[in-house]
């Protein structure tokens, strides 16, 4: 998993959790960036998030506001992307089956 949030604030979620994989720290959302799934957030939904005590320039470490788009994808060990899964509407979250039909195809289950 990667995440824009700074690294303490990911393995306190993790921690609760009880998530067993890696997270790593995305900062200032330049993987994001690389894939062209990172957005700015615009000012009026800064305000609403700021209304729900979530900032995201403290959250991230980073003033920009910029977030990345939900997304999954299925790389192969030789690198090759075999799957992508992505939705600007970050509501809407594909199924777990869908994901582990592209792992099986990659190692061959």
């Amino acid at each position: 998993m990667i995440s824009p949030e700074l690294p303490q604030r990911t393995a306190d979620m993790a921690a609760k959790q009880k998530l067993t994989f890696p997270i790593l720290w995305d900062e200032q959302s330049r993987v994001a960036e690389a894939f062209g799934l990172a957005f700015t957030l615009p000012d009026d939904l800064k305000t609403v998030y700021l209304g729900f005590g979530n900032d995201l320039a403290l959250r991230n470490g980073d003033p920009s506001w910029r977030l990345p788009v939900p997304a999954r994808f299925v790389i192969d060990a030789g690198g090759i992307v075999r799957s992508v899964q992505a939705d600007p509407d970050y509501t809407y979250r594909p199924e777990p089956e869908t994901t582990l039909d592209a792992l099986r195809k990659v190692v061959g289950a």
